[in-house]
This record gives structure tokens, C-alpha cells and sequence, in this order.
């Protein structure tokens, strides 16, 4: 049994994860690299082991490496998103957890699993330029793409049996009003189409109707799209509106909002 555990071993299993795996000892210099690291690094292990954390990230400082800082600190760091510049120069953002190795109360070195979600963020950022242009043009042009996004009114909704009417009218009633709506029910019960016909029955009819999909990203990056980033915030950031900001005026649909951190939740009662 205790062959399994052979530090060969351990690494061969270690290079079939998804996800980055550092290990540093407690000078800052790297002492394992697993091949999906290789990857998002754009760089060989054999080119870095041994070499100092910051050679191989220079857009990394000792403040910013969270794998330095759980070094310094002593106190382990998790689902940190990070962005930074690869070994060729490509950026890069993870989302990283970084542990200290302690023995005998003594700090040996740190390991991180990193997760990468460039192509997420990318596509996210993507999203939000184009609907940061769709909202900041003329008037009459913002009025007719908000009618398009929320595509359906009351009307739309088939279905006239006394449940339905008192929905209706709960519906009518919630569009008359700026409180925040809270819609529940079982999968394809029509939630969504009350969304839009409570947005289309309202005085934001005209405003931008913005939807999002709470489980399709990462906490810590809906964090960042639903309130907007601002340059040096963390490694990496720029200056870019949150949702909330595009949907000034008009509406904000988060969809499977129950998928959404309650730590997230929070905070969206401070909006």
C-alpha cells in the first residue's frame, strides 16, 4: 500500500488534474510544476524549477503573488482571482487557492491549485463592452434594442384559468412599482416570461432590459460583471462597468440567482 504514495507516483497523478499545481519552497523558488501549469504558463518545468517565483511572473510583485503572500503570512488564501502575464507574455487570469506547507510550526514553502478561466473572463468582458455600446447610444436606438431583448408582454402569457389571472394581475401589479421582484417556480412553469412582460409593463419599458445567468460563472468573477471593475482594484483590472451601472433605469434579471454564493447575496442588498 504504502508504494502508492511514492513521490513519483504522486506527481504522475498530478499532471492528469485540470488545474494548475505550484509548489515553492519558503525562499520564493519553484519546486514543482505540473503539466497543466505548463500550459497556462506557456513554459516547460524544466525551464523553471528552481528559479524564482517572480522570474518566471514579472507582472507579479511580492503584494500581489498570492502564493508569496501565504509565505509571508502564514494564513492560506482561497478562490483568489488573479491576472497576470504569462512567461510569453500572454494575459491570464485563475482563480487560485494557495496554502502554506507548515511543519513543526515551521513555514517549509506553499502550494497552489489554479484554476483558469481567461477564456471565460474574456468572453464576459466581451459581453459587457457589447452591451455597455448597446446602452450608451441614442435614446430612440436604446428604446427599440431594450423591446428586443425583452421580447414577450402579459399578453403573451396563454392561460386563463383563475391561477393564472391572479398571477397576471401579482405581475401587473409588481410592474407598477421600483421593489425588487423575486419569481419562483419549477423549470419551464414560464418564470422567465414574466420578466419581460413585468419589464414591458412598466415605465422602464423604454430603459435596458439586462439578463445573467448567476450559475454560468465563477463567484468571484460575477462579482466583478455584476459591479463593474475599476484599474488597479486587483492584478490585472480595468476600468469597466458592472451591470448594475447598464441597467441603470431599466432592469437587471438574474437568472438562477439561488446558484449565486450567499457571501454574493449579501451584497446585493447594498445595491
Amino acid at each position: 500500500m504504502e508504494n502508492l504514495f511514492f513521490k513519483d507516483n504522486i506527481f504522475q497523478i498530478l499532471d492528469y488534474l485540470e488545474e494548475g499545481i505550484h509548489i515553492i519552497d519558503k525562499n520564493g523558488k519553484i519546486a514543482y510544476y505540473n503539466t497543466f501549469a505548463e500550459g497556462i504558463d506557456g513554459v516547460e518545468s524544466e525551464r523553471v524549477i528552481g528559479k524564482h517565483l517572480l522570474e518566471i511572473y514579472p507582472s507579479l510583485t511580492e503584494h500581489t503573488s498570492t502564493l508569496l503572500t501565504v509565505i509571508g503570512t502564514g494564513k492560506p488564501i482561497f478562490k483568489e482571482e488573479q491576472t497576470f502575464l504569462n512567461y510569453k507574455g500572454k494575459k491570464i487570469t485563475t482563480i487560485n487557492s494557495s496554502i502554506p506547507i507548515v511543519n513543526n510550526g515551521q513555514i517549509l514553502g506553499a502550494i497552489e491549485i489554479s484554476k483558469d478561466i481567461t477564456t471565460v473572463r474574456e468572453m464576459s468582458e466581451k459581453i459587457v463592452d457589447l452591451q455597455d455600446q448597446l446602452f450608451t447610444t441614442k435614446a430612440d436606438k436604446k428604446a427599440l434594442k431594450s423591446k428586443e431583448n425583452a421580447k414577450f408582454t402579459i399578453e403573451d402569457i396563454i392561460g386563463e384559468n383563475i391561477e393564472m389571472l391572479r398571477l397576471k394581475k401579482i405581475a401587473l401589479k409588481a410592474a407598477e412599482t421600483d421593489a425588487s421582484v423575486l419569481i419562483s417556480g419549477d423549470t419551464g412553469t414560464g418564470k422567465e416570461l414574466f420578466v419581460h412582460a413585468i419589464h414591458n409593463a412598466s415605465k422602464r419599458k423604454d430603459k435596458p432590459f439586462i439578463a445573467q445567468n448567476c450559475a454560468a460563472l465563477p463567484s468571484s468573477l460575477l462579482e466583478g460583471i455584476l459591479f463593474g471593475t475599476t484599474k488597479g482594484g486587483f492584478t490585472g483590472a480595468e476600468d469597466r462597468p458592472g451591470l448594475f451601472e447598464l441597467a441603470h433605469k431599466g432592469t437587471l434579471f438574474l437568472d438562477e440567482i439561488n446558484s449565486m454564493p450567499l457571501e454574493l447575496q449579501s451584497k446585493l442588498l447594498r445595491v
